[in-house]
């Protein structure tokens, strides 16, 4: 039962690797010059026409006028999916059996969540300008009893959102640096291969920012897509496939070889505990949750051309997850019956690879496509995260903190500099990895990517809907989940699974799920009593300085929008609950019936699950809304560089709505007399809200030009503490 021997056969996969980075070089030197030009460009047959806008930042950060449908489904595909697809899922199926499909049952049901959200959030991104999720978080709540309440959650919110994109950036390093020496045969070193990667996805970011990063993920999507099907044609045909695996892990012999691992395949899982059903269904909620606040997926939703290019992708990619995942967890689940006597080594996707290279000629081939596949799923949301961390870090820090007043030039360079900060740290995580005995595991680190962006989720996702919701409920309940998640998942007595990376307790519940719990009832109880008694904290009269407030109910009108369906969510959360087989009461720990090659509870939660697939396709194609905003200009200052690099698309500030209040006059604001230096309210002093804070004579002495349409609510004064901070 156990093979070994390997021959060489690697000039398969070096020819495909070689034209795959030439391809994505050549592809991010393209997506320069589309940042950069307005000109067509023809390439014989073809031709490319440049998408550069007036604003460099705009550019380089937001894909120019968006992403059309073909790039937004890939790109969102391929940074979703991960290396951990290729790297992680195979030794999760190899070592923990059926429950594997946890994956699949946590993946679909995010895209049903993104629905809640997305209308909104785009229309947003487009009326404003967001490219980060904290910059609505600010806005929303900036109208509070305090300017420090909108500047606590923005600031909390970018700690909480720094998790998930080291824990990408770690596991896509630690994988390629495990996978390629062992498929290999140590002909590319670990080091060598993570390297190499860091090298090339530095040159394709700053080279050709969220476009390059964009247009690469279609070439690693497709290759993914691809490879993954060939590798599945050809395990079956060479190895056996899930015939093999059915009858391999249900024999005598392999109960006696692993009792453990017969167990996690022929058996329902248990109520509570470790790989339980407790654990299973905490990990469905919390990645549910916290994956619509990851950086590098929210960032797409803003860029995205129009809705036509969301509603299609996303009705249509939640479906790839029964093709790329459920290959990859068959490469486990063979490799669990293929390697019986001896374990392979960690890298469990590059031993099934080998073993199928070595088979014959066809092997060699199919295996060269899915190991380049893998290489593709690495690079491709590394280089998302690269790019997501320095937008945050620009927009939430950055600018709001360090220069209101940045040239868009320097806007750029500061984003590059962090996405290389960014990427630096985690080759440095990711080199400390693949040299620790053992390798850092990933399934833990993924688990724990969750733990702090879901008490960034309750802001967003009730603060889109509920009018009425205070910043300072919001602030309260993410202090008090983040505490208790925290404090939980550090106590050795109460997360059993310390020692292993993890956070879960003894009945297999995940402390930040827990923290969420507290969050959420938090945010509701303030949020109700300040809402029926205002006087409990009156609004501050002083906006918060860079502050564009925004009231939801005059955005988006009174009543909940047909995305928040009573009917779309009632059915869909029967389904999303029916997936985990709770409903086995009486097999909880026992041997259960197969149907076809697997047990019926992993068959009767994939078919749920593909109900649920089809029902939030329905969801878009049905209950989505779409909505048209009025454009609100930047909260900042212009640069002078920048006087001829304007969003045509802006609108003088005088004609936008002062949210929250009374529709102003279509006339600016008669100018004020400047106000000797000496007499500016010191810091942290506070203007009356609605009362404007810079002069249109202020700005030229300072070297800058006001916003436009002159001075207005929440101007700040430049290069100084604005007031209201």
């Amino acid at each position: 039962m156990l093979h070994t021997a390997m021959s060489d056969g690697n000039d398969a996969v070096y020819a495909i690797l070689v034209i795959y980075f030439f391809v994505i070089l050549c592809s991010s030197v393209l997506s320069f010059w589309m940042n950069n030009s307005t000109t067509t460009l023809r390439l014989g047959p073809l031709s490319v026409v440049g998408d550069r806008v007036n604003n460099l930042t705009q550019s380089y950060l937001g894909a120019g006028t968006g992403l059309g449908f073909l790039v937004f489904f890939f790109t969102m595909c391929s940074s979703l999916f991960s290396g951990y697809t290729v790297s992680g899922i195979p030794a999760e199926a190899y070592g923990r059996g059926w429950i594997a499909i946890r994956w699949i049952l946590a993946g679909v049901p995010i895209y049903g969540a993104f629905l809640l959200l997305t209308p909104r959030l785009h229309a947003l991104g487009k009326s404003r300008g967001y490219l980060s999720i904290i910059e609505f978080i600010f806005d929303r709540y900036a109208v509070s009893s305090s300017p420090a309440v909108p500047h606590a959650l923005r600031l909390i919110s970018l700690f909480c959102l720094q998790l998930p994109v080291f824990t990408y950036l770690i596991t896509q390093f630690t994988g390629i640096g495990a996978e390629i020496p062992v498929y290999t045969k140590g002909e590319i070193t670990g080091l060598g291969a993570l390297l190499t990667a860091a090298i090339i996805l530095c040159f394709l970011s700053i080279l050709g920012g969220l476009r390059g990063v964009a247009y690469t993920d279609v070439i690693q999507g497709i290759a993914l897509v691809v490879g993954s099907f060939v590798f599945f044609c050809v395990q079956h045909v060479n190895l056996g496939g899930m015939g093999m695996v059915a009858r391999v892990t249900r024999s005598a012999e392999f109960a006696e070889a692993d009792p453990a691992k017969f167990a996690s395949f022929n058996t329902v899982p248990r109520e509570s505990g470790g790989w339980s059903l407790a654990s299973l269904a905490s990990f469905v909620l919390k990645v549910t949750i916290a994956a619509t606040m990851f950086p590098h997926l929210v960032q797409r939703l803003f860029v995205a051309k129009n809705t036509t290019v969301i509603r299609v992708g996303f009705s249509t990619m939640n479906a790839t997850f029964f093709f790329v995942q459920f290959a990859s967890m068959i490469s486990g689940w063979v490799a669990a019956a293929y390697f019986v006597e001896t374990p392979p080594p960690n890298a469990i996707f590059a031993s099934v690879a080998g073993v199928v290279r070595d088979a014959n000629t066809t092997g060699q081939f199919a295996s060269a496509l899915m190991m380049s596949a893998a290489v593709c799923a690495f690079m491709s949301t590394a280089d998302s995260c690269m790019i997501a961390f320095g937008t945050m870090w620009l927009k939430d820090f950055f600018l709001p903190y360090v220069s209101p007043g940045a040239s868009q030039q320097t806007q750029v360079v500061f984003a590059k500099t962090m996405g290389i900060i960014g990427l630096a740290v985690g080759v440095l995580l990711g080199v400390q990895s693949i040299l620790a005995t053992p390798p850092w595991n990933l399934s833990n680190l993924f688990s724990l990517q969750a733990a702090t962006p879901i008490h960034v989720a309750p802001s967003v996702w009730l603060g889109l809907h509920w009018r009425g919701l205070r910043g300072e409920a919001v602030l309260a309940g993410m202090l008090l989940g983040l505490g208790t998640t925290l404090g939980m998942a550090f106590d050795p007595s109460y997360n059993v699974k310390l020692k292993f990376g993890l956070e879960e307790n003894a009945e297999g519940w995940a402390p930040s799920l827990i923290g969420c719990a507290v969050n959420v009832a938090t945010t509701i109880i303030i949020g109700l009593a300040l809402e029926a008694s205002p006087s409990l904290l009156p609004v501050s009269s002083a906006l918060p300085a860079f502050s564009r407030p925004l009231d939801i109910a005059a955005e988006f009108g009174e009543k909940l929008g047909s995305e928040a369906s009573p009917l779309f969510w009632g059915v869909f959360a029967v389904l999303f609950a029916l997936m985990i087989p709770f409903y086995r009461a009486e097999d909880f720990g026992k041997q259960d019936e197969y149907v076809g090659e697997v047990p019926s509870w992993v068959f009767t939660s994939l078919f749920i699950c593909g109900l649920l697939t089809i029902w939030i396709a329905i969801g878009y194609a049905y209950f989505w809304r779409d909505y048209t905003l009025a454009r609100v200009p930047s909260p900042y200052p212009v640069h002078p560089d920048d006087v001829n690099r304007q969003d045509s698309g802006d609108v003088p500030a005088h004609k936008t709505k002062s949210v929250g209040m009374s529709e102003v006059s279509e006339a600016p604001p008669a100018p004020v007399a400047p106000a000797p230096p000496q007499q500016f309210p010191p810091y942290p002093a506070m203007m009356p809200m609605g009362a404007p804070m810079m002069t249109p004579g202020i700005y030229p002495q300072m070297g800058m030009v006001p916003p436009a349409g002159g001075p207005h609510m929440g101007s700040p004064m430049p290069y100084g503490y604005p007031v209201g901070y």
